[in-house]
């Protein structure tokens, strides 16, 4: 919240408006239009200044009231900076014409949130949540304001976060009271704002009822809601904060649709973090998988590959169009190049609906009803006809905004240029006018220098007189008495004639009128893109699906993906399967060694994998979970074949990620995550482990390790498929303990120079972890190495815990590094648990050390 405007200021009649618009906004930002620009005032004005990095300046130099200003014509670009750092905004516009005489109307007219915003140009897309957080789950409600989709639905706390981890919304309405759990629902994201709304918005039946009567339905049945359902709260909560920011109804701008458990494959948020599967840009799954030609279909994908199917004929449904579309590459090309032709139009249609819409919006409907004949073509080439069928009504709308819209219409209304000549009568009327004006003027020109005989008479314009005719002062006595003085200069004078007034007064008015009557057409073309918007929003739907496909069929081109066979067995077959990021990143060098693997529900239902650091432990592991994620939401994959049982859920432990900023130990972040894991997980779930128990002591993370696994596999009714990567190499008996239990490891080649990584995964524990090896590989100092070396032949001859060490040889002259005046230092070190410290214990221990070190060297 800004700082309110001083009362007892004496201000001008345009300060005092903007005083009653920010005390009706005390939370927002006030933009204040001032004709081609919106001002701040005050602590706004100071506020704008840093976050926007524009000048400060004073409306009244004397009384030192702050100012700053942007252009309206790029108003988004900072509303975007403005909304990213947190800020809300209040848009008030001039909603009457400057006379000169009285002081405009001004009106608030939109209120800009972080989960609201919505530019024309840009990648931003607004991401509203609204969650209630109950006993026993989470009523959600999630609005994206680029597709008009409002999903609801009344989820278990699980499912709750990963939906809001995928969602990933810029800002998250809840109850008053409820702003902590709110936070910590949406993973405490950074940029994620929490607002907090009353009670009375959430409380049922009446917020149901509020629905009902705003959509004219009789019950919220329609929408796959009931009236009592606690989602149904959170939907019209939502809306209500939509209707109270955009300044008009959400009906016909939004779509309501359930959101419900158990209709795709479950992804937790820590699974889709780790396994990178639409983050961190640039290096996501999204983004090696994405040739999308369109906005939407990159949205599209990403809804796809964070939500995998769960049916298999749906699987394959689309596996069979990708297959059509492989099966004709020139048709497929055409296909694309088509639809490069469509823009954003579903964010467009947003813009439309809420009445933020400029030209281009307008334009981007119209390429894509353009485009969309030749899609319907292109797909019947490839025998996907009746993929995507347009509607008549559709085809005459596309007619209609072709040939009322200019090729490249402007980003902004009020500069005229948008509509098409030939179009309207009126229109084209009124800029014959203006046209004409150079061609009136030569003509009457010419018949005033015949009239007067004044043959160097000349006609001009300014802004303070309008048109006049200046004849220089050895001519005045030519001038007809019906000639007008208006202003006299050196040399010459300047007239004025009643017809040239006449003139200078039809053009202004035929200005203004064409401005109005482009305005008025404008409106008109966007209601009738209104009235067919539940039509547009499905072939944009569509049109966003075709795009997916068509880029899954470019990316089995580009990278000899082969089809998955997937059902509803036990088995989890992958032959020759590669990591689609790895085989593709600028360090593989286009080399990847395929692996194979093999769970069921049988014997081969955990598999603990075993070598050295750098192996490709990982990288195996998340392969396999990857490999399920694209197999299921209906890409091909990257293997020589494959056979994968539907799996519902897939979790993942590897990492502590940036937990440790927020103060929490690296083994406290690996406990919460198994925790979650271990507490839900069932036969159809996917589980990558990852160094489970490195974070504490040798013994004890070893001891947790082993029962992990004990506890998956012992599970009668819920019983996972386990890839666990572990250095624990005491771990591998648990293969000839428990049944369903085997062994891999990764394959190393030794040589008389160290070890060579073969990155191949070979059915047998690994023997030694080589870590010795890999830190020679590091660039560790052959002197430690080879103390190392001796260290641990004494360790693996006792098998002690703490075993003594013999002294090593120092040269002479070198302090030894278990010297007596060392030892005490080292005890102390080795008693301390790093991973269960804090940051700030890390770095209180850390001076410590610093400290006692200092008094070893004096002594």
């Amino acid at each position: 919240m800004t700082a309110a405007v001083p009362e007892d200021l004496r201000m001008t009649p345009m300060l005092k408006q903007y005083a009653q618009w920010k005390k009706r906004y005390p939370d927002c930002l006030l933009f204040f239009r001032m004709g081609d620009f919106y001002e701040m005032f005050f602590e706004d004005a100071r506020v704008a200044s840093s976050v926007l990095d524009i000048t400060l300046t004073a409306r009244d130099p004397g009384k030192k009231i702050p100012m700053a200003g942007v252009p309206f014509h790029s108003v988004d670009s900072y509303l975007e900076r403005l909304v990213a750092s947190g800020h809300k905004v209040a848009i008030c516009e001039q909603v009457s014409e400057p006379d000169g005489r009285t002081l405009v109307d001004r009106q608030v007219v939109r209120v800009v949130t972080p989960g609201t915003f919505l530019p024309s140009d840009s990648a931003l897309e607004g991401r509203l949540a609204c969650v209630d957080v109950l006993p026993d789950g989470v009523a959600v409600a999630l609005l994206n304001f680029a597709t008009g989709r409002l999903l609801a639905g009344t989820l278990g706390h699980a499912p709750a976060r990963s939906e809001l981890a995928g969602f990933a919304p810029s800002e998250v309405l809840c109850p008053s009271g409820q702003e902590k759990a709110a936070a910590a629902l949406a993973g405490d994201r950074g940029g994620c704002v929490v607002t907090p709304r009353s009670r009375d918005d959430f409380r049922l039946p009446g917020a149901a009822r509020r629905i009902c009567r705003e959509w004219g339905v009789a019950s919220l049945e329609g929408f796959g809601l009931s009236d009592l359902d606690p989602a149904a709260g959170c939907a019209a909560a939502l809306l209500a904060f939509v209707e109270e920011t955009q300044f008009r109804s959400a009906r016909g701008a939004v779509e309501i649709r359930p959101l419900l458990e158990k209709t795709s494959m479950l992804i937790d948020p820590a699974a889709a973090w780790n396994l990178e599967v639409v983050d961190p840009p640039g290096s996501s799954l999204l983004d090696t998988l994405n040739r999308c030609r369109t906005a939407m279909g990159r949205r599209k994908m990403r809804d796809w590959l964070l939500h995998p199917l769960i049916d298999v004929d749906s699987i394959a449904q689309r596996q069979d169009k990708v297959q059509a579309m492989l099966g004709s590459p020139e048709a497929r090309s055409r296909l694309q190049a088509s639809l490069s032709a469509c823009g954003d139009a579903d964010r467009a249609l947003s813009r439309i609906a809420f009445g933020s819409a400029g030209p281009r919006d307008l334009g981007v409907v119209r390429d894509t009803l353009e485009a969309a004949p030749r899609l319907e073509r292109h797909l019947g080439e490839m025998g996907l006809e009746g993929l995507l069928v347009m509607p008549e009504g559709l085809r005459a709308l596309g007619e209609v905004l072709s040939s009322a819209l200019v090729e490249e219409p402007p980003r902004n209304l009020h500069g005229g240029g948008v509509i098409r000549g030939g179009f309207d009568p009126t229109m084209d009327g009124l800029r014959d006018v203006k046209n004409n004006e150079k061609e009136w003027l030569d003509g009457y020109l010419d018949r005033m220098r015949g009239l007067t005989g004044i043959r160097n008479m000349k006609i001009g314009f300014n802004k303070v007189f309008g048109y006049y005719l200046e004849v220089s002062k050895s001519f005045l006595k030519d001038v007809p008495e019906s000639f007008t003085r208006k202003q006299t200069l050196v040399s010459a004078e300047r007239f004025i004639t009643e017809e040239l007034e006449l003139f200078e007064k039809r053009m202004l008015t035929a200005e203004g009128e064409a401005m109005e009557r482009e305005e008025e057409l404008f409106r008109g073309l966007c209601s009738k893109v209104a009235e067919r918007s539940p039509e547009l929003r499905a072939l944009a739907e569509t049109v966003a699906a075709v795009d997916v496909l068509a880029s899954f069929a470019q990316a089995v081109a580009l990278f000899d993906y082969q089809r998955p066979e997937v059902d509803y067995g036990e088995l989890f077959e992958i032959r020759g399967g590669r990591h689609p990021m790895v085989e593709n990143s600028p360090a593989s060098g286009g080399v990847f060694t395929p692996n194979d693997v093999l769970l069921d529900g049988a014997e081969n239902r955990i598999a603990i994998v075993t070598g050295p650091n750098m192996a490709g432990k990982s990288t195996y592991l998340r392969m396999a979970a990857l490999l399920a994620i694209m197999a299921q939401a209906g890409s091909f994959i990257p293997v020589e074949s494959a056979r994968m049982g539907i799996v519902e859920r897939v979790f993942s432990r590897i990492g502590a990620r940036d937990e440790i900023a927020r103060g929490r130990s690296t083994f406290m972040v690996e406990m919460i995550e198994t925790a979650d894991i271990l507490n839900n997980v069932n036969s159809r779930s996917l589980v990558i482990l990852d160094e489970v128990g490195r974070g504490t002591s040798t013994y004890d993370g070893m001891s947790i390790a082993w029962a992990v696994l004990e506890y998956l596999q012992g599970q009668p009714d819920r019983r996972p498929k386990v890839l666990f990567a572990t250095h624990f190499h005491e771990l591998t008996a648990l293969s000839e303990r428990l049944p369903g239990v085997k062994n891999l490891s990764m394959a190393v080649k030794e040589s008389g120079d160290g070890i060579v990584f073969l990155y191949k995964v070979i059915p047998a524990p690994a023997d030694r972890s080589y870590g010795i090896e890999v830190a020679r590989l590091a660039g560790i100092p052959e002197r430690v190495l080879q103390r190392s070396m001796e260290i641990l032949e004494e360790f693996e001859k006792r098998g002690d815990r703490v075993p003594p060490v013999p002294p090593a040889v120092v040269p002479e002259g070198q302090l030894a590094l278990f010297g007596e005046g060392a030892r005490e230092l080292i005890e102390e070190l080795a008693e301390v648990e790093p991973d269960g410290m804090t940051p700030i214990q890390a770095l209180k221990f850390l001076y410590f050390l610093k400290d006692k070190a200092a008094e070893v060297l004096k002594s």
